[in-house]
């Protein structure tokens, strides 16, 4: 009985993680302009589907890493499900994977969010980089702040 379930369990837990059926995929495009090449690194761009995992990239919808190279770059995701989202990136210049930031907090690295809404004060709001996406190939722009 439990040989029979498990092919029925791998089938229903497949496709938990692929969008339904019918549902239009596309491929969305994070490009950033503002970067500033000679800090060096990588790019690391993660989208995000609700404000219970916003900026913890462990809890991404998905993720992706552009190099460094001139002022501008651009991180591809693929295969995204129509819906809302918030993209964020971050300018790693030190390639640690992570945010640096100084002794009260401020980042030290460049980062940036879909809606281009980093000019105040703490961390950006999922609501306000809210971003909707028809399933059809496309591209939103952001600066990155340093």
């Amino acid at each position: 009985m439990i040989t029979r379930l498990v092919p029925v369990l791998a089938l229903a837990l497949g496709t938990l993680s692929t969008p339904a059926h019918g549902q239009r995929t596309g491929v969305l495009r994070f490009e950033l302009t503002n970067i500033d090449a000679e800090r060096g690194g990588h790019i690391r761009c993660a989208i995000y589907a609700s404000e219970s995992t916003w900026l913890n990239r462990s809890q991404s919808m998905q993720q992706a890493t552009a190099a460094v190279s001139g002022s501008s770059a651009t991180c591809v995701f693929r295969n995204v499900p129509a819906g809302s989202y918030a993209l964020a990136a971050l300018h790693d210049a030190d390639d640690d994977r992570e945010m640096d930031r100084n002794m009260v907090g401020i980042p030290e690295e460049g980062y940036a969010i879909s809606n281009d809404d980093v000019e105040r004060m703490g961390e950006p709001d999922f609501d306000d980089a809210r971003i909707r996406f028809d399933g059809n190939d496309s591209t939103t722009r952001a600066r990155m702040s340093y």
